[in-house]
């Protein structure tokens, strides 16, 4: 017995007519004849069958008929995401040296009888050494940051508040990393909770590919020099984010290791083990920021690999056979990635066989069910009978994967032998933390939605309005501030990255203008020529006269006055948090309102500006559309009454 199919309106031809009929004397008072002759009636009876008609028509929708409007539309649902993890590795001393490969896999049980399957993500090289110290040496002389990085809830800047050119970090550890092993990994993680995220690309593209440089280098304990090593691995792409960094020792053809430099003296802990990075190319729009640095540590997401899996015909009798439309499921769902072959040629995955020709080797597959669906000959080649059909898979991913820091985590196989003496089994697990990040397959009604919203966005640059939007949603970067001006067909985007308050010149890098620049000028319009730049700073001397409230010249209130004066005109914070105008002028009366305005101050008398650049005026300082102003110097020349005989002030 089949399932009765839900109407969307289920009134009648009959209905709609009658409740017209009921609303004609809301309207006329002369229209009293309801009869079929009249000719009202008769339009009325016409909008009646037009209405049912329609809402028949509706009715017959359904999800896939909404699927093929999202692929009209250019869009298609978004897949689940894998949740991730991040586990910290306590190896026995005979395992040091051991590297434990990406795709590892884990089992992991959250309170209830379901089990999940979790794989590392990247190789882990297991190493008895800890870490002992962490030293940042910049112009500003040398920063211990080791209680920082060992402190939950707190981090430290890696190269300091000012990144520049041979700013160097320092990691020491109480033992060799490269004792058993010419490699060594660890993880960094990156503090970002005070950061807005970068923009997303929904096809996961990022034209962002880091201009800084840095070098890491080795010096083993009571060495005299330090050891270039090459980078096998940066998951962090040079300390922008988090992630995991493989760093190995190469020997030369004489089996010596290649020396740079001598040990400088403000490594004062000979008997430790020393990394250090050196920064050779500067850059950073964020000093980078970092949480903690561990070895031991390795990323896990909830998904599994399944390599070279034959797949069995659905609902198959007897050998298959060589049937249009044929469907072979996989063993595991749900998919997030799928390579499938017949008899080894690859089969390209499509999302309907609209397009197909009768050659093409395409297929369709249902990611939550696991069924592949291929051709039937007219759309699509059908497969032979005697074909062995195979897929590599991964699967997994949804809100399920999103354990609870109480879950419990152990090795699929862990007899698997790490040594002659070890195995994966000797390895104590730790999780830091709730696996994050996992969701369900987005809904036909969330595409939907999302869709409606991204038909409100722009994607091609016709106005100066749909230029900035586009260079402010730029994949993989944050952008501050935009501002775009036209010169003819010449369109220039002058762009400031986000960067925290405490940096007053926020300064894109030159790999950063290049993501935008390749961002914009894939969406600009035929024949613009579009030039990405950064702002043009002009720095201020600003000298402030007046007088200081008494009880409150022991608080600091010179700090205070340059600290209201830069955050006025700051690039992203100033003028009302909005960040400062490309181009507009600067009053002196307006600076002397933000210092009046504090509590430490009685009145402001005058305010004096020199300007490094842009266009002094009275008791002004102009700037052109590409500038904005950067604090050099604040000096205060506040007066402060003195109190008389009677302790009273004037």
């Amino acid at each position: 017995m089949g399932i009765d199919t839900p109407t969307l309106d289920d009134r009648s031809y009959e209905e709609y007519l009658e409740q017209a009929k009921k609303l004609i004397p809301a309207y006329s008072d002369e229209w009293t004849d309801f009869n079929p002759h009249d000719p009202g009636i008769t339009m009325l009876e016409v909008l009646a069958w037009v209405t049912e008609t329609y809402t028949y028509q509706l009715d017959q929708i359904t999800d896939e008929h909404r699927e093929k409007y999202l692929q009209l539309m250019g869009h298609q649902k978004q897949l689940q995401e894998a949740a991730s993890a991040r586990l910290s590795l306590s190896p026995p001393e005979a395992a040091s040296g051991t590297r434990l490969p990406a795709g590892t896999r884990f089992l992991v049980t959250d309170g209830t009888n379901d089990t999940y399957r979790f794989e590392t993500d990247h190789d882990v090289v297991l190493t008895d050494a800890t870490l002992d110290r962490i030293v940042t040496v910049d112009e500003s002389g040398k920063t211990d940051n080791s209680q920082e990085n060992a402190t939950d809830g707190m981090f430290y800047r890696a190269f300091g508040n000012t990144v520049e050119r041979g700013d160097t970090m320092y990691i020491g550890f109480d033992g060799d990393p490269f004792a058993e092993s010419n490699s060594f990994t660890f993880v960094v993680e990156y503090h970002d909770d005070d950061l807005p995220e970068p923009t997303a690309s929904p096809t996961g593209e990022s034209f962002f590919e880091p201009s800084v440089e840095l070098q890491w280098e080795y010096c083993p304990a009571n060495g005299d020099s330090w050891v270039q090593l090459d980078v096998v691995a940066d998951g962090t792409k040079s300390l922008y984010e988090g992630g995991a960094i493989e760093l190995a020792r190469r020997e030369d053809s004489h089996g010596s290791s290649r020396q740079t430099a001598e040990a400088p003296d403000d490594v004062e802990s000979s008997d430790l083990t020393w990394f250090r990075c050196r920064v050779e190319t500067a850059g950073y729009e964020i000093p980078p920021q970092v949480d903690r640095i561990e070895p031991n540590v390795v990323e896990a997401s909830h998904r599994a690999t399944v390599s070279n899996e034959v797949l069995e015909q659905v609902a198959a009798l007897g050998e298959p056979t060589a049937l249009d439309g044929q469907t072979y499921e996989t063993q595991h769902t749900p998919i997030l990635w799928a390579d499938v072959r017949v008899d080894g040629e690859r089969f390209v995955e499509v999302p309907d066989f609209d397009a197909s020709e009768p050659t093409d080797p395409h297929y369709v597959l249902d990611r939550k069910t696991g069924e592949i669906t291929f051709g039937d000959g007219e759309r699509g080649r059908i497969p032979p009978s005697s074909a062995t059909i195979t897929a590599d898979y991964v699967y997994g991913g949804g809100s399920d994967g999103n354990v609870s820091p109480s879950a419990g985590w152990q090795f699929e196989d862990p007899t698997k032998s790490l040594t002659e003496t070890t195995s994966l089994g000797d390895i104590e697990l730790t999780a830091a933390g709730a696996a994050t990040g996992g969701s369900d397959r987005e809904t036909i009604s969330e595409a939907l939605e999302r869709v409606r919203q991204d038909l409100r966005t722009p994607h091609r640059g016709v106005t100066v309005d749909d230029y900035e939007a586009i260079a402010s949603r730029t994949p993989g970067v944050r952008v501050g501030q935009t501002n775009v001006l036209v010169d003819g067909d010449r369109v220039i985007i002058v762009v400031v990255p986000y960067a925290p308050p405490d940096v007053s010149r926020p300064t894109p890098s030159d790999g950063f203008l290049d993501a935008v620049r390749r961002h914009v000028t894939e969406r600009a319009m035929l024949g613009d020529r579009v030039t990405v730049t950064g702002p043009t700073y002009v720095g201020l001397d600003i000298t402030v006269s007046g007088q200081a409230r008494p009880r409150y010249t022991e608080n600091g209130y010179e700090e205070d006055v340059r600290a209201v004066i830069e955050s006025y005109v700051h690039p992203l914070i100033g003028f009302g948090g909005e960040g400062w105008p490309f181009g507009r002028s600067l009053q002196t009366e307006a600076i002397a309102d933000q210092v009046a305005s504090l509590d430490g101050i009685d009145y402001v008398s005058d305010v004096d500006i020199t300007a490094h650049g842009g266009a002094a005026l009275e008791d002004a300082v102009a700037i052109g559309e590409q500038e904005l102003f950067s604090v050099v110097n604040v000096s205060t020349n506040l007066t402060i009454p003195e109190a008389d005989d009677g302790g009273r002030y004037p």
